[in-house]
């Protein structure tokens, strides 16, 4: 692609050619998804020059052999531990010089044209900081798209489930026809330009997994840059293959209460942890009886735990 309006004043990154687009992966043991998704990025037609670094937190599962067996062209930074998502994405971002970063979960399967429409929507808009389009489950449905910041009333909604009984789908965001500038989207697949990044700052590391892209885009909404949905762009994300679900409402929760913390007053911190503390008392509550019951014994005992760990966390989250 030749240089745009939106690639001025942009400078030398580092030495040889820059590339259109830098792909940052960050893998933990998750062998079966990054195959086929590096598979899809470098067979899936795409038009934009390209680099790939895949950031390893210390996988097990053979996931490095694989990568030097089968993609010898991807650039692979190796971590002893898990260090994180934000700080592994930052990791990558710093060893690449695309103009802009594609932020990808492993766990998404990508094609061409999708990712093409990324390109050029930030090379023709300047004002545009990041961009992203809809995520479809497996079977083609729609899983998210675009969504605004946090409010109180949405974390009620979906704490409580009453969300779910009111629409169907709910929390998901963002079905449209329409190209909309928005709050934020998830980084399973979202396109930064790199001066925005170096304006406003990377991903804020404190967060783990989590809460650091939608703290990244309110940081590009405050600072003047658009966050934009593009409808016409959409890959397959399988989601939620890291953890279990009992390990990541934990981890929600974690990033909701620092995103609160970091970015709102304190009346919205406080009432946040409350209206997670209260929730997850009850559920404990509710679970105690079903510890009781040989059918949902093991069950039971990871809903105790979890639900602890968030009263835990609201309590004591720095």
């Amino acid at each position: 692609m030749q240089e745009t309006a939106g690639r001025q004043n942009v400078g030398k990154r580092g030495e040889g050619q820059i590339v259109d687009m830098s792909i940052v992966l960050v893998c933990w043991n998750n062998k079966t998804y990054l195959d086929p998704c590096l598979k899809s990025l470098y067979e899936g037609g795409l038009k934009s020059s390209f680099d790939v670094v895949v950031v390893d937190n210390g996988s097990t599962d053979g996931s490095q052999q694989m990568l030097a067996e089968k993609y010898p062209q991807v650039k692979l930074i190796q971590n002893a531990g898990n260090m994180g998502l934000g700080k592994a994405s930052n990791q990558g971002i710093e060893a690449t010089n695309g103009w802009h970063v594609l932020l990808l979960n492993n766990d998404t399967l990508v094609n061409g044209p999708a990712l093409d429409v990324l390109v050029e929507y930030l090379d023709a808009h300047p004002e545009a900081g990041a961009t992203a389009g809809k995520l479809l489950n497996p079977d083609g449905s729609f899983q998210s798209g675009f969504a605004p910041f946090s409010t109180l009333l949405e974390e009620f909604l979906i704490v409580t489930h009453i969300g779910e009984l009111l629409w169907a789908g709910y929390p998901s965001h963002g079905d449209s026809n329409e190209i909309k500038a928005t709050g934020w989207m998830s980084s399973a697949c979202l396109l930064v330009r790199r001066t925005a990044l170096d304006e406003i700052g990377l991903l804020d590391e404190s967060y783990f997994i989590y809460g650091d892209e939608a703290d990244l885009q309110y940081r590009l909404n405050k600072a003047g840059w658009k966050v934009i949905f593009l409808p016409n762009s959409a890959i397959i994300h399988f989601g939620g293959r890291s953890m279990d679900r009992w390990k990541r409402r934990k981890m929600v929760y974690r990033g909701k209460m620092m995103f609160y913390k970091k970015n709102y007053r304190f009346v919205s911190t406080f009432f946040l942890r409350l209206l997670f503390f209260v929730m997850s008392l009850l559920k404990l509550l509710v679970w105690c009886a079903g510890f009781f019951l040989p059918s949902r014994n093991d069950q039971a005992k990871k809903e105790l735990r979890s639900n602890l760990d968030v009263m835990v966390l609201c309590l004591n989250l720095k």
